[in-house]
């Protein structure tokens, strides 16, 4: 059977640190949702775990270095014949969550892209509060989208430039419509990209 990480799947030997499983936590819950295999290599190889150990792992986690508190729910399973543990986080309405840092008293909220977790800007942070309001954006912020060109993924400081809207205008404005799925958010290097969803 294939298995691999995605947007919604995370797999780990073992959970070694629960400051670093704290930011799956939170960017799963921020997000759509998802699950945390324990016992499986990245690679989607099955190896098994300790039940019990992974648990508490998982639960000090998130009690400890979760704010507010990701709920989860942990069932075993057996993959290939071996113990895993399945932790399914639900997309939550106390949305957005942070995670302690390595530095502790630092909370930092994160988002799930691809396989991997990245700290949320200012953009991304507003389009997670938007999903329990009635968000309406001004025609000039709506207007934001016909200066994204097609197929090409653009910065908020170069859209607020095209756009001559101050940047925190723009940055409310792709929150909308990154809320109503008109744009993506891409990290890369140089920070978020947003581009046009066709």
């Amino acid at each position: 059977m294939h298995r691999e990480e995605s947007e919604t799947l995370e797999f780990k030997l073992r959970v070694d640190s629960q400051r670093k499983i704290a930011k799956t936590l939170v960017a799963l819950a921020n997000g759509q949702g998802g699950r945390i295999v324990v016992g499986v290599r990245d690679s989607g190889s099955v190896a098994g775990c300790n039940l019990e150990e992974e648990f508490y792992m998982i639960q000090g986690a998130a009690h400890r270095h979760t704010r507010p508190e990701v709920a989860f729910t942990a069932s075993e399973a057996r993959w290939d014949g071996k113990p895993v543990l399945v932790v399914d986080i639900p997309t939550s309405d106390l949305a957005p969550h942070a995670a302690e840092d390595e530095h502790e008293g630092t909370w930092t909220v994160y988002v799930r892209r691809g396989a991997a977790n990245y700290r949320a800007n200012r953009v991304l942070l507003e389009s997670i509060r938007a999903r329990f309001q009635d968000v309406e954006a001004s025609s000039e912020q709506l207007s934001l989208l016909s200066l994204i060109p097609d197929d090409v993924a653009v910065s908020a400081s170069s859209l607020a430039r095209a756009s001559k809207l101050p940047i925190r205008d723009v940055e409310d404005g792709l929150a909308v419509l990154l809320r109503w799925e008109q744009v993506g958010a891409e990290p890369m290097e140089q920070g978020w990209r947003y581009r046009k969803i066709c």
